[in-house]
């Protein structure tokens, strides 16, 4: 777990300064690399648009986007339905019914791509987006740890998320007859940077139930999904650092 909160660290301190897509690669790249897997994915989408940065095979990026994969792909699929981080394998789906997905993973395996972790990423608005840690067949057994990192990883794909929106898109002028209290922003601040509730309470001398009521206070506020959106929607808009 400590490698995995060194790694969560250096993955949040480089998302902060950096500012175009080689940058937003390099810092995801080396956390993929020191979190034991082989590639990662980023893909958003807004309407008919979509951005992705990703270390996969050109190749396969290339034809993933040329024949419209999002729209058959059963990773992207759960993800828009799921709300929780998931594992995936070519395996399973070679045992099952659906002979789409049985191709689509058996063209991901001609580059290698076996099996992942994806963390789903509410965005609001009919906004999606997703982050996800690949590996080829000799990659980690994803069911080994990654449920005690549930959380970190979670993060991860959120924090990514709300850097990269806010670094590419206009910025969104929040309502200034709802700003976050300070306690709000606190607590924002420090689930940003993987505390869970407990810790955050104990940082701040406040019991856990009075953490989860400054998160709700400021959820509603931002009309968000979740804390993890809440989160998000608060770095994008510049009111947690």
């Amino acid at each position: 777990m400590r490698q995995l909160e060194i790694a969560y660290q250096e993955f949040i301190d480089g998302v902060r300064t950096a500012s175009d897509t080689l940058a937003f690669r390099t810092v995801a790249e080396r956390a993929t690399q020191k979190l034991g897997f082989r590639w990662f994915a980023y893909l958003a989408f807004t309407g008919d648009d979509h951005r992705l940065i990703s270390t996969y095979p050109k190749e396969w990026t290339t034809r993933y986007r040329k024949k419209g994969y999002d729209q058959i792909d059963p990773v992207i699929i759960r993800a828009r339905r799921d709300r929780d981080l998931f594992h995936w394998s070519g395996a399973q789906a070679s045992t099952g019914p659906d002979d789409i997905q049985k191709r689509f993973f058996g063209e991901a395996a001609e580059f290698g791509i076996d099996k992942g972790v994806t963390i789903p990423i509410p965005a609001g608005f009919d906004r999606f987006a997703s982050f996800t840690f690949a590996a080829d067949k000799h990659g980690p057994d994803l069911y080994e740890g990654v449920e005690e990192a549930k959380v970190l990883l979670r993060l991860m794909g959120t924090y990514f998320h709300a850097h990269v929106e806010a670094a590419f898109r206009p910025p969104v002028v929040l309502d200034p007859s709802v700003p976050l209290s300070q306690r709000q922003a606190q607590c924002l601040t420090w689930m940003s940077r993987g505390r869970t509730i407990e810790k955050t309470g104990q940082i701040l001398n406040i019991t856990p139930r009075t953490v989860a009521f400054h998160l709700d206070n400021a959820r509603a506020k931002l009309e968000a999904e979740n804390v993890t959106h809440t989160v998000a929607l608060a770095v994008r808009r510049g009111l947690i650092p």
